[in-house]
């Protein structure tokens, strides 16, 4: 296999007025630089002249780079102000120059680049471009999740690329950010077609002994495609059951995230059904099975690669800041402690789970907040993966499991502060709902002291898990977990554990003093709003929760069933809360009394909090004063249909002014885009 010098980016990723960090892949050692522009001839609205004539050199910087096998190098370039700050509020482009084995520095005009079918630049500006947002008047910013590359429709990122190419030239409506919300590979879940093909590039970039490098794992290129399930259920103690084609090694997991960004690194063709699925380990019917399911992800990744030009110029022109979801990693990944404790003790699982967090670092985190990563952090993944041997299989297994600063906060206004809700869960039992956010606290509150929140202020927060979902759901899994377990239904979210929640509450609402929320969330597959409160005493936390998911994902049925589901839906709960179980003169039998109903999904501990529908309380007679009240009421967006939920592959585009919040869904369906819009106030 031959790879290009040029793996992938450049990807804009944080940026404020001191700084402007982009990311990009190599395939060799490279001296890479960046230099930032401002348009002489900018207007207020930013209309700017064609050519590159009328650039003014405003920043400039050069790349850290980590070697991380023999043909894998990650830049992240920091490009500073020439003066004390980059200018604000109007339009900047950048260039990159990379020099490789002592030839000329060749820019992203002499790459193909600019200009042409590869073009990351919009419309005839003369190179990628974006904005650092101050004073104008509204936030916009992008958010999505859950992009499978072989799901049914098409990647909703087209949309994203649509609003900033019809907004390009304009700061005022252009989005100034992209969250990518979680799941932006899915490692456990990966194509028949690719499979091979990610082996392949994964050995190119780590070298030979990649396929042999997970311990108690067999040679990774002797396992055929839809192979690899017993590997990783029985060795690597996953729960996933669609862990077929799992990837395993650092190579395999690098290789996937380059596929998902830049469409030079997919097959030139792909292999005969009948090479690939060869009948020899299953019956006829078995075989013409395995043959038509390869065949419909073929044509589902053909329609991905359409795509990948556009998702590259979106990635190119607004800074983007990332968080993985489980998928990135395996499915259910830390969904409870006794997940969690298994796959440690398995040597395989803790070196599978390892490799993709150190995958997670150098292709979406660093980006996001390059501060919170220190020299020993960094050097600790490129020595194991360079094969320094101060760096042991311990060594590198134990800096990543540990590692507790992946939430981080981005310089926006309102602030915002993204949320790691998987590698810092805390479980009350060996098999119980997590707390989301249990050892992360003082992550959140050092955050808000570092993008300068202000109590009473408004401020949004990125969770991948909805804090607010659907009512619906939650209450149907609560039902459900004790029949069916906590992996089947995916037992995790906010309200799944109510100790958790109540003290993420108590949280924001006491100890940061925020009072109206923005949150940002993805993982559920469906896009929805509500509007939500949470009172502790006399203090109300007013929340507009934003959901988009999935980028490409959903099929037709899917889509079909959840557009039905959000007709059916209440569009408005209440629900008053204790810290413990309330108290009546006549309480004996109490709880018999509200769990006598057959079907009941009331919360209910001895020792814990209990929440529960003011009608039920009413009935049971309770006169105790609750301790906390909380509100939703989902908002129906106009469009298409009028429903709670939208259930085609989409992608947010939130606006936030003063306290007027307004999410538009984008989906795309036929080559078409098309809007479902929802308003709300952030203030009740």
């Amino acid at each position: 296999m031959t790879v290009g010098t040029w793996l992938a980016g450049p990807i804009l990723r944080r940026a404020d007025q001191a700084r402007v960090c982009i990311w990009l892949a190599t395939a060799e050692p490279a001296s890479v630089e960046a230099d930032i522009f401002a348009f002489e001839a900018a207007g207020a609205a930013g209309a700017v002249d064609a050519s590159d004539s009328g650039l003014k050199k405003v920043g400039s910087g050069g790349a850290e780079t980590a070697q991380l096998g023999p043909r894998l190098y990650i830049h992240l370039i920091k490009v500073m102000p020439e003066t004390a700050s980059f200018p604000a509020d109007e339009l900047l482009a950048y260039d990159v120059a990379i020099q490789t084995g002592g030839g000329a520095p060749r820019r992203l005009r002499d790459l193909g680049l600019v200009g042409g079918a590869n073009s990351v630049a919009y419309g005839d500006l003369p190179l990628p471009t974006f904005f650092i947002r101050s004073e104008t008047p509204t936030l916009h910013v992008l958010h999505g999740s859950c992009r499978l590359l072989h799901g049914k429709g098409e990647d909703s990122l087209v949309a994203a690329d649509e609003i900033i190419a019809r907004y390009a030239r304009d700061p005022l409506e252009r989005p100034s950010s992209l969250f990518l919300t979680g799941d932006q590979i899915y490692a456990d879940e990966v194509a028949g077609p690719l499979t091979a093909h990610v082996r392949e590039l994964g050995t190119e970039l780590l070298g030979e002994g990649d396929p042999t490098s997970v311990p108690g794992v067999p040679n990774l290129s002797g396992i055929p495609i839809y192979g690899r399930q017993e590997t990783a259920s029985e060795v690597a103690k996953f729960t996933s059951d669609k862990a077929a084609n799992h990837l395993m090694s650092f190579g395999e997991f690098a290789a996937m995230n380059l596929v998902a960004w830049n469409e030079a690194n997919w097959p030139k063709q792909w292999p005969a059904v009948s090479e690939a699925v060869t009948g020899e380990d299953g019956g006829r019917l078995v075989t013409l099975r395995t043959r038509r399911k390869y065949r419909s992800e073929i044509e589902d990744l053909e329609r991905a690669r359409t795509a990948l030009p556009k998702v590259r110029r979106v990635l190119a022109n607004v800074p983007t800041y990332m968080i993985c979801d489980d998928h990135d990693v395996t499915d259910d990944w830390n969904l409870t402690a006794r997940w969690q404790e298994q796959v440690r003790d398995s040597v395989a699982g803790r070196r599978i789970v390892s490799n993709a967090i150190a995958t997670f670092w150098a292709f979406q985190a660093w980006g996001n907040d390059p501060d919170a990563f220190d020299d020993s952090f960094k050097s600790t993944v490129t020595g194991f993966m360079t094969g320094d041997k101060s760096v042991d299989d311990a060594s590198f297994d134990s800096a990543m499991w540990s590692f507790d600063r992946w939430s981080y906060c981005v310089p926006t206004e309102p602030p915002t502060i993204v949320l790691d809700t998987r590698s810092q869960r805390t479980f009350d039992s060996p098999e119980g709902a997590a707390r989301l956010v249990g050892g992360g606290m003082e992550r959140v509150v050092e955050l808000s002291r570092q993008c300068g929140y202000r109590p009473g202020h408004p401020l949004v927060l990125v969770s991948a898990v909805p804090a607010f979902g659907l009512e619906l759901q939650e209450r149907r899994q609560k039902f459900l977990v004790d029949k069916l377990g906590p992996y089947e239904i995916d037992f995790e979210a906010w309200h799944s554990n109510l100790a958790g929640m109540i003290e993420f509450m108590h949280l924001l609402i006491e100890r940061l003093g925020v009072r109206q929320c923005v949150v940002l969330s993805g993982d559920v597959h469906y896009g929805l709003n509500s509007r939500a409160t949470f009172s502790i005493g006399d203090n109300t936390l007013d929340i507009c929760q934003l959901v988009s998911s999935s980028q490409k994902h959903s099929g037709e049925l899917s889509k079909i069933a959840l557009n039905l589901l959000g007709r059916l839906v209440s569009k408005n709960h209440e629900r008053v809360g204790w810290k413990c179980p309330p108290e009546r003169s006549n309480s004996n039998g109490l709880k018999g009394r509200v769990l006598a109903k057959s079907a009941n999904t009331d919360d209910w501990s001895d020792d814990g909090p209990v929440f529960l529908a003011p009608s039920r309380v009413r009935q049971l007679g309770i006169e105790t004063p609750p301790d906390y009240r909380e509100t939703r009421n989902y908002v129906p967006t106009t469009g298409p249909q009028s429903s709670m939920i939208v259930g085609e592959n989409n992608i947010g585009l939130v606006s936030i002014r003063g306290d007027e919040v307004t999410h538009r869904l984008l989906s795309r369906s036929k080559n078409q885009t098309c809007e479902h819009r929802a308003k709300m106030r952030l203030r009740g």
